[in-house]
């Protein structure tokens, strides 16, 4: 993987940083990889939206029952992904 180097990151701003990966038991580097990570995969999910608007310009739209019935079936899928996590996540602090 190639090295980043990023300077004049203002010292508060670090300071901040290194102790919310303290408080996480990670180390910086690791802390921010993640957040490098999740910042690519953001920006990728924005690359996929822009594209999918590009194709879908000028087709016509979907009805207002559609809609619904989409974004309720997504919040149901993220419901039952955040239990999911949550789950995980007690079953790992669990002696």
């Amino acid at each position: 993987m190639p090295d980043v180097l990023i300077r004049d990151v203002p010292g508060d701003d670090l300071d901040l940083i290194r102790s919310t990966a303290a408080g996480l038991g990670v180390s910086l580097q690791s802390y921010l990889r993640s957040a490098v990570q999740a910042q690519a995969t953001y920006l990728r999910r924005q690359q996929a939206l822009a594209d999918l608007n590009q194709r879908l310009s000028g087709k016509p739209s979907v009805t207002e029952d559609d809609r619904t019935a989409v974004l309720e079936g997504l919040t149901d899928d993220q419901v039952e992904r955040a239990e999911d996590l949550l789950d995980r996540r007690s079953g790992d602090q669990a002696p």
